[in-house]
């Protein structure tokens, strides 16, 4: 008997069932979905369902690749912050709600990390929509007035700690006169932070709910029949056994990815996850999808040492916005002690550019100064790990003279499909927590995400799943995959060589600044990484577990994500937000109000400017 997942179906019509295809061919003769099985334990094939309905013709080789089919009404790719808002919105509906989770449920991505979760919220209500704090300048603003109108202006709609509360959060309670018990930082003006909020709280009480999750469930591709998406593809990572998940409506909400932005010792200069390859930014891309805000990244600072930990948020020591008190250049001098503001990557750069950082490309944090460190200057995340570094490697941050090198790292990329006031992607029944052409996906998600979840929920009223199933798309897919894995490419490059040099090339041409020079030198280099992904060689051939196929699988998204950003980026001449071009230093409005979006046209990737959505006064 093949694998069979023993989870109990989500929900009246929820179910699954196995087939299998020639490999070769890949026909089916009457394939018949299993939309109502209502099935509760293993399977061998031989269900109602099954009976009678596979015909294969015979492949060229003889193999057989079995895969299992998933049915449910609203599915969900990612369960952190975003993902879980979306899920607890459209289950609240009525809709039969499957999640998707790339790594275990619960230890993977943003919400997984149970980190100092951020929640951040407004002393007073909005009065103007074009005024909201998360309404960044390049944010479609006919989506960003859908959102506000969707809340109705209501306070308790916009306040993220009554989210948190409602969602299972334990970290802060109300007072018995209806006043927040105050556990916070204040730390940016007109706004208040929390932190010490404990995510997996979330997704503790997601797990209570009859919502269905298919975690350890690796995305390989969108399933798009005859122009609409009914679904996903892709294979479980512990057993290698392919899935179909079909579904009315799909959203995306897997997070922002940043691997490509370097590498150092045993991890990429980002705090995101090695999950976060871009996976989805790439199937969407190869549908015909747009992908905007390529060029735009979050950035913050974070330790080099100890050298075995690489970047590494939950383990070393850093700054943000908040915390600018401690930065310093290899002088010791703290320039940037009366900086407000969300990116600080513009005068950092400009210190390091002026040859004041240090020989490892970055500045300082010295923690030998008259300001205390205790939560009120120094983030728990951070400030937890004074003592463990002391007694696990011998690194005192308080010796006198010592300064704790630093260097930017990329903790979000703006990056997503274009979506239209509804959350919806170019593609129907596609939708996205992100392409609004906002460059932040943090504490909004709260808002942003119950609202596209409430849209797709309409749309599912609308649709009806196709008459007749097209497995051969699947099929196809998963043919390739198995061709990835299996073939002799013996000689070629391995795919954690080619994940490596994606990461040089892109942050040799980024940091600490950019220029065409540099960008048309990645692009080159790109291309031939690209030459030899073509004949990537996996050593590894079986299919539990297989880490080297994964990372062959994740590098077809990671260098679609990667080569957006570097085309972008080579396309707007000028500088903002995060991003810096030391050939263009200065915004431009003028010409540059614009989105840059990458699609995918005669088999190469094209990018053009795109006007912003506005709303008519």
């Amino acid at each position: 008997m093949g694998y069979c997942d023993n989870r109990q179906p989500a929900g009246e019509g929820a179910g699954f069932t196995r087939r299998s295809f020639l490999k070769g061919s890949g026909i089916l003769a009457g394939a018949t979905f299993a939309a109502a099985m209502g099935l509760t334990g293993c399977s061998d094939g031989s269900s109602e369902a099954d009976k009678g309905t596979a015909e294969a013709a015979s492949g060229s080789d003889g193999a057989v690749i079995e895969y299992d089919v998933f049915d449910t009404e609203f599915l969900i790719v990612g369960s952190g912050f975003a993902g879980t808002s979306a899920a607890f919105k459209a289950y609240s509906m009525g809709a039969q709600v499957t999640i998707v989770d790339k790594g275990p449920f619960s230890f993977s991505g943003a919400a997984g990390m149970n980190w100092d979760e951020e929640v951040s919220w407004m002393n007073d209500p909005y009065t103007d929509w074009k005024n909201v704090l998360w309404n960044e300048s390049l944010a479609n603003q006919k989506f960003i007035k859908a959102v506000f109108e969707f809340t109705n202006n209501d306070v308790e709609a916009l306040d993220m700690r009554m989210h948190y509360m409602r969602n299972g959060g334990t970290t802060w309670s109300r007072n018995e006169d209806g006043t927040w018990e105050n556990l916070m930082l204040t730390g940016v003006p007109g706004m208040n932070m929390i932190q010490g909020g404990f995510s997996r709280h979330m997704q503790d009480l997601l797990k209570s709910q009859d919502i269905r999750i298919l975690d350890n469930t690796m995305v390989t591709d969108l399933f798009v029949q005859d122009g609409a998406c009914i679904g996903l593809l892709g294979y479980h990572v512990p057993t290698g056994r392919y899935r179909v998940i079909r579904s009315k409506v799909t959203l995306l909400a897997g997070g922002g990815s940043c691997q490509m932005y370097g590498w150092h010792r045993t991890h990429p200069r980002s705090m995101n996850t090695p999950d976060n390859s871009g996976d989805l930014e790439g199937a969407a891309y190869r549908h015909g999808c747009s992908l905007i805000s390529n060029e735009f990244f979050g950035l913050d600072l974070i330790s080099m040492v100890p050298e075995s930990y690489g970047c590494s948020f939950n383990s070393g020591m850093g700054a943000d916005g908040n915390h600018m008190m401690f930065v310093c250049d290899k002088d010791g001098e703290f320039f940037m002690r009366d900086f407000i503001g969300y990116d600080i990557s513009r005068p950092v750069r400009e210190a390091i550019m002026a040859g004041r950082g240090g020989d490892h490309g970055g500045l300082f944090l010295n923690l030998n100064t008259d300001i205390p460190v205790n939560r009120e200057t120094v983030r728990p995340i951070y400030s937890r790990n004074i003592e463990l570094w002391k007694e696990q490697f011998g690194i005192d941050v308080f010796e006198e003279g010592y300064m704790i090198p630093v260097t930017l790292e990329a903790f979000e990329h703006g990056q997503g499909p274009i979506i239209d006031e509804r959350g919806m992607t170019e593609i129907p029944g596609l939708f996205s927590v992100r392409g609004c052409g906002r460059q932040r996906g943090d504490t909004t998600c709260y808002v942003l995400s119950p609202y596209v979840a409430s849209c797709a929920v309409d749309y599912i009223k609308s649709v009806a799943a196709p008459a007749n199933v097209d497995w051969s798309i699947a099929e196809a897919e998963f043919d390739r995959l198995d061709a990835m894995r299996t073939a002799d490419n013996t000689g070629g490059k391995r795919p954690w060589e080619i994940r490596r040099a994606i990461q040089e090339a892109f942050y040799e041409a980024w940091e600490p600044s950019t220029d065409a020079d540099k960008l048309n030198a990645c692009i080159e280099k790109l291309e031939l990484i690209k030459e030899d992904m073509a004949k990537v060689y996996v050593a590894d051939q079986s299919k539990a577990f297989n880490v080297e196929w994964r990372t062959a699988i994740e590098n077809e998204g990671l260098m679609v994500s990667t080569e957006a950003a570097v085309r972008s980026g080579l396309m707007r001449e000028e500088s903002r937000l995060t991003f810096f071009r030391s050939d263009f230093p200065e915004q431009d409005d003028e010409n540059w109000f614009a989105w840059t979006a990458a699609k995918l046209v005669d088999g190469k990737m094209v990018v053009e400017k795109v006007e912003i959505p506005q709303v008519e006064e």
